[in-house]
């Protein structure tokens, strides 16, 4: 999309004459009359039809925020607005009755080392789906918040760690911690941590805020690439 200004900013004189051009290439103009200077001509990016489709194409191959920024050529604001926006519009996964899942915790950091945060998540034990998942302190609200989202669908087993919060928190009757119980969520952090660069154990990436770090765990957790 192309924003023309005819005007002055400070006049309503038409009449200009070059007058350089900015850190980012574009054409200054000098207004005669006022001697203001003004942009002419500038281009929002941010609003192509298939900015979203790229996003979350860039998104999901672990590019960060300003090389995303770079690529497409838009502000980095614009682009934190438009990956918040496509997750507020992906709905949760319709979750199956009568499944078996396991539920584990991730360590990572939030602005630095200082700031300890969890992502706690479940997956179905046979299709590796990802029900439901929340990120917080490693307290008995946080595991909650996971452990909720399967008492509707009726969960036959949860396979979770031996953290002890959970034995308060899952029923009895489906309550499990068996040897090897929890095999294809461990691997499933291991391929988090390596597509999703901010998770990494050893690295200098961190996330900002919660925020943005949850809606880019929804773009990576919910939206296949065949959809794209």
């Amino acid at each position: 999309m192309q924003l023309k200004v005819y005007s002055c900013v400070k006049c309503v004189g038409d009449d200009f004459i070059k007058y350089g051009k900015t850190n980012y290439g574009k054409q200054l103009y000098q207004c005669k009359f006022y001697k203001a200077i003004s942009v002419l001509y500038s281009y929002n990016r941010a609003y192509k039809k298939d900015i979203n489709t790229k996003v979350i194409q860039l998104t999901k191959e672990d590019m960060g925020i300003r090389s995303v920024a770079r690529i497409l050529k838009i502000s980095t604001t614009a682009l934190l607005k438009i990956i918040i926006a496509i997750a507020n519009n992906i709905g949760q996964s319709l979750i199956p009755y009568y499944q078996t899942y396991e539920l584990d915790e991730m360590r990572f950091f939030i602005g630095g080392k200082s700031n300890v945060m969890w992502l706690v998540y479940d997956i179905n034990k046979s299709t590796h789906e990802i029900a439901g998942f929340y990120i917080g302190r490693r307290n008995s609200k946080t595991l909650n918040s996971v452990v909720k989202t399967l008492i509707t669908p009726k969960a036959k087993k949860n396979y979770p760690d031996k953290l002890r919060n959970y034995q308060y928190l899952i029923s009895k009757e489906i309550h499990s911690t068996k040897r090897y119980g929890t095999n294809r969520i461990e691997r499933k952090n291991l391929s988090i941590r390596t597509h999703v660069k901010r998770l990494n154990r050893k690295t200098i990436c961190f996330s900002r805020n919660i925020l943005i770090l949850n809606s880019i765990l929804k773009i990576y957790f919910w939206i296949e690439r065949k959809n794209l």
